[in-house]
This record gives C-alpha cells, structure tokens and sequence, in this order.
C-alpha cells in the first residue's frame, strides 16, 4: 500500500514533467530509489539531506510531502502544488419541484462549485431545477447553489417547502401580513403563492447564491 508521501513525491515530478530518471538525477539519487519512493517499498527518505533537497529545489515544505497540507494538490485533482484549487465538489441533494431529497451522506452525485462560492458559504449544497418558473434568472435544468444559513432579503431567490411543494425555486418577498413567492418567468402560466399569519407554515432552506446551466456542469 502506498503511502501518501509516494502519492505526493509523484505528484511533485508529474507537475514537473520529469522522468523517473530525470528526478532522480535532479535529486542525485538512484533511478531505483525513486521508483521505490513512488511504490512505497521505500517509506521516506532516510536522509535529511534529501528531504531537504526535494524541499529546496521543487519549492515545496516538509509538509506538503508528507500529508494533505495547505497549498499541495494532488494529481488526483488535477491541481498543481503552487494554485489553489478553481472549484470545489458540492453534494446535488435532489431535484426541485420534484422528488425527495437526499441526505447529504447517501447522496451519489457531486457538481463542481467554483471553490470562491464554496468558501463564502459554508454548508450550501446543490439542487436541480427542473420548470419555468424563474426562467428569467435561470434556464430550465440549471444547477443551483443554495446557501442554507443565509437571511432571506427581499427579490432573492429561495428554496422553499411548502404545502404543495416538497421544493420550489421562488422570488422572495415579505410583507407586514404575508409572505409571497413569486415566479420570475417570462411565461404567465405561474402564480404567486401567499403565506399568511393563518396558512400552513413554509420552509424556507436556503437562498440562491450561484447557478449554472446542467449541461456545463461537470
């Protein structure tokens, strides 16, 4: 089993576009040594100096060869060690306006998020939306990212759960007596749904922060 140190010195010399050899050389060890490296025959580098030498000449700290650390990106990721990741993977919990939703640990689908929107709003998650109901913000078989701990404002776009509706995209807006929810569609075909003091409650689940159309999704 290889240990992540193998993962990582790997990882060091692809982003480098090195041979084995080539490494090898650059590291003035034996061919051998470093394919035991990257197998895991040979744990870590018995010498300080080498571990130092790798550190030195590929810009890299103890840390990034020896676990996950800030700035070390693995090949698995397609990133490189010295750029932070563009996009994050964010759960898709179910589709909106049909359906039930997953819980995030039985979920089997991820969307990739780009990683500023992620890091602005911790714990969002992913839907599906499926109608025309909002068509004028966003396309039919668009993917929303919906924070959940965001303060709903007046003309946001919001999750919610109604009587009618496990999940539905609406324009928010709240009045003294009432709660509306408001399609933003170029098609006259939806109507306003109004929560009063004396309905069934709503649940709201979140706010619409970020969207793209499913079929740029990766």
């Amino acid at each position: 089993m290889t240990s992540q140190f193998s993962k990582n010195i790997r990882a060091i010399r692809q982003k480098h576009d090195l041979t084995q050899r080539q490494f090898a050389d650059t590291l003035d060890v034996a061919e051998q040594t470093v394919i035991k490296w990257e197998g895991g025959s040979i744990e870590k580098p018995r010498q300080k100096s080498v571990i130092e030498s790798i550190c030195n000449r590929f810009n890299v700290t103890e840390q990034d060869l020896f676990g996950f650390a800030d700035g070390f990106y693995s090949k698995l990721y397609g990133l490189t060690l010295d750029t932070k990741p563009s996009s994050a993977l964010v759960p898709l919990l179910g589709t909106t306006h049909m359906g039930e939703f997953a819980d995030e640990d039985d979920c089997d689908r991820m969307v990739e998020v780009p990683a500023n929107v992620v890091e602005a709003h911790p714990g969002g998650f992913c839907v599906h939306a499926d109608g025309e109901c909002m068509n004028n913000r966003y396309p039919s078989d668009s993917v929303l990212f919906i924070d959940p701990h965001m303060q709903p404002f007046d003309g946001c776009a919001v999750l919610a759960e109604t009587e009618q509706y496990q999940s539905i995209v609406r324009k928010y807006s709240k009045g003294s007596t009432a709660l509306m929810l408001s399609p933003d569609s170029h098609s006259d075909a939806f109507d306003d749904i109004i929560v009063r003091a004396d309905d069934a409650p709503v649940k709201l689940k979140g706010v619409v922060v970020w969207y793209q159309a499913e079929k740029d999704v990766r």
